[in-house]
């Protein structure tokens, strides 16, 4: 049987080729050039359709990685400006000041230089007593032992975290006649700690500017 089957295989495939040789040798030549300026054109559009599909293939993969790289770029730089906006909760290393008041006479122009020698020794993330500090921030004395920042009374002992370069820090605010100094000749006393690990949680919600707008670009022109 197994025999019979591939024998009868063999005589169907013979005569579609037999017959299909006789089909072609039956044509005249004229139809035969026209068979094959078909299958030539035929095969001329199958190779283009297959190069705009391969263009189209390559573009979509280019497309998707330009995408990605901007949502990657968008998401970083929106990291970068949460941590210096103050809108999102950071770690690393820095340092830890306790600033001791036992005769209330440290004000809030002392606690500023804090503030300023902290940005200028490269100080990225603070927070004074649980308040998150940025750019914008205030500080008035209040009324009684204590100084306003930002809108909320912050009474003694005054707890500051840096995320900065440790060691730079330190210099900077322990510096002869510096901010620390400051503290202590008003009667405070000022405990300083280097960190390898520390956290600041506390954040701020940005509000929308009531008079600043940005400026159109080009290509929104």
């Amino acid at each position: 049987m197994a025999v019979l089957c591939a024998a009868l295989g063999f005589g169907v495939v013979t005569q579609i080729r037999q017959t299909h040789d006789d089909a072609l040798s039956g044509m005249r030549q004229d139809d035969l050039v026209r068979l094959l300026d078909e299958l030539t054109r035929r095969n001329h559009e199958l190779d283009q359709e297959q190069e705009q599909l391969r263009s189209d293939l390559a573009e979509l993969r280019s497309s998707t990685s330009s995408r990605e790289a901007a949502a990657k770029a968008a998401a970083e730089q929106a990291r970068v400006q949460g941590v210096l906006a103050g809108t999102l909760p950071v770690q690393g290393s820095g340092v830890r000041v306790m600033i001791q008041d036992p005769s209330g006479e440290v004000r809030a122009q002392n606690l500023l230089k804090i503030l300023e020698e902290l940005r200028n020794s490269g100080a990225e993330a603070v927070e004074l007593s649980g308040q998150r500090l940025t750019a914008s921030s205030w500080m008035l004395d209040a009324s009684g032992a204590g100084v306003v920042v930002d809108g909320t009374t912050v009474r003694p002992p005054y707890e500051w975290t840096a995320i900065g370069d440790p060691h730079t820090i330190s210099v900077a605010l322990d510096i002869p006649g510096g901010a620390l100094a400051s503290v202590r000749n008003a009667g405070g006393k000022a405990q300083l700690t280097e960190s390898d690990d520390l956290e600041i949680t506390a954040v701020r919600e940005l509000e929308a500017p009531k008079h600043a707008t940005p400026v159109p670009s080009k290509d929104d022109e």
